[in-house]
Order: C-alpha cells, then sequence, then structure tokens
C-alpha cells in the first residue's frame, strides 16, 4: 500500500449517471497505479439518501479522519466539481482540519487557462454554429469565486464561438429564459445540449430534460439533439483532473 491516498471527491447522485464514478475511476487508476483511490461525497442530502439504500458515502471530513488508522500517512484529495464554489469550500475546511497532510487537487475551472483547456476538450461536442445552436447546460452559483469563473469561460467562449453556442446555468446565470430568447432571435431550428456538468443527473434528468416546464418541453419545434453523458465521460476532460491531480502531488 502506498502510504498517500487519492480521494476523489464528488457532489454525489442517486440518478444512473452515478456510472460516470466508475468510468472516471477506472482512467484515474490508470494515471496513478502506484495510488489506493477513495471516495468522498460533499452533499449531505445525497449521502443520507443513499444511506436509505444501506450504501455508505462518507463526507470528506469523515474520510480523511479515518485514514491514518488505515495505515495512510498523506493524502491527495481531489474535486470533481466544475468550479470553485460552495462544495469546493467543504473540501477545503477538510483537508485543514485533517489529521495527516493533504493537499487540495483543484476542481475543473481554476483558471483562465484552464476555461482555454476545457474548450479545446469540448469541441468535439459542440456542433457547427452554422446550423446547430449549442447550448452547455451548467448549474451554476451565487458562489462569487465560483461565478467569476464561469464569467472567465462564458467570455472565452463567446470568443471563440461568436455565435450560437452558449452556456446557460440551471440555477442562476445566464437563465434559460435568456438563453431561449437569443435561440428564438436565429432562423436556425436545430439545437445540441450539451450538459456542462460532471454528472448528467437530476439537474439534466429533470430541469433540462424532463417532461414540464423542462428547457427540452420549451423547445418545441425544434430539432433537438441531447447528449446524456456527463464531462465526467469526456477523457479529454478528465485530462485537466488529473493534471490538478499531478499538480496536488507536488505539493505533499
Amino acid at each position: 500500500m502506498n502510504g498517500t491516498a487519492l480521494i476523489l471527491t464528488a457532489f454525489g447522485t442517486s440518478t444512473e449517471a452515478r456510472a460516470t464514478y466508475g468510468f472516471f475511476e477506472a482512467q484515474a487508476r490508470e494515471r496513478f497505479p502506484q495510488h489506493d483511490i477513495h471516495w468522498a461525497y460533499t452533499s449531505r442530502t445525497l449521502r443520507a439518501k443513499m444511506a436509505l439504500q444501506d450504501i455508505v458515502w462518507r463526507s470528506p471530513e469523515e474520510l480523511l479522519c479515518d485514514l491514518p488508522q488505515r495505515g495512510y500517512g498523506r493524502a491527495v484529495i481531489q474535486s470533481l466539481h466544475i468550479v470553485p464554489g460552495k462544495e469546493f469550500d467543504k473540501i477545503a475546511a477538510a483537508a485543514e482540519k485533517a489529521p495527516l497532510p493533504v493537499a487540495v487537487g483543484k476542481p475543473l475551472l481554476s483558471c483562465s487557462a484552464d476555461c482555454r483547456l476545457v474548450l479545446d476538450a469540448l469541441a468535439a461536442s459542440i456542433s457547427d454554429p452554422a446550423s446547430t445552436i449549442t447550448v452547455l447546460a451548467g448549474h451554476g452559483t451565487p458562489h462569487h469565486e465560483a461565478t467569476a469563473l464561469y464569467n472567465e469561460f462564458s467570455r472565452q467562449l463567446r470568443l471563440r464561438y461568436p455565435e450560437n453556442v452558449y452556456l446557460c446555468m440551471v440555477e442562476g446565470k445566464p437563465s434559460w429564459e435568456d438563453t431561449l430568447t437569443r435561440i428564438k432571435k436565429t432562423a436556425l431550428r436545430r439545437v445540441r445540449i450539451v450538459p456542462f456538468m460532471f454528472v448528467a443527473g437530476d439537474h439534466i434528468l429533470h430541469d433540462v430534460l424532463g417532461d414540464g416546464d423542462s428547457w427540452l418541453a420549451q423547445l418545441e419545434g425544434y430539432e433537438v439533439d441531447a447528449l446524456r453523458s456527463g464531462l465526467g465521460h469526456n477523457a479529454a476532460i478528465a485530462d485537466i483532473f488529473f493534471q490538478h491531480m499531478q499538480a496536488a502531488f507536488t505539493l505533499l
């Protein structure tokens, strides 16, 4: 056993999108074969929901506190969140209180350079703007630092795709209402929806692609192509996370 544990840390999902975690872990094991890989989940609500199914999901604090008794002397805890928002703050707080040295791997969007790399990684998922409108469906946040990163990503997105490619949030801005207004101002009748979340969980299944008042339901009359996999299934996105992991290991 290597003395440094690698903890992959996500918000969590109770949907079938949990398969994304297994897909990502398999790649992480190939990239870091010398380290034991563990999982932690930042959502208290989802940890409790999984417990009702007799599935134990541990918080970052719980897992870090248990590592010394299991023989580990150090840990890297890698955020699988998109931006450094409230959930990432939970990881940082847990690392500060941990009973062993811990380095924290940054989330996907942590600087302007990350935004460029993510745009490169998404290129194959974005349709030709001359014929199709692409909407990247993100979560959104009121967190100041996270909002700044989303704004920087959106700025670079507009520079690379001046027309017909939008970042839109389920919660917050840019809102779906504003994006739908933009869509209806064009003559294009084809729309592609791409999840801009690690897993295509509840928000994608219900708010974006569900019945009722979902984004999809409001696109009646359009030809809609919706991707059903989150960013965790994108190998190029995984490479960015792995770069952040490697950077964290150098801090120990």
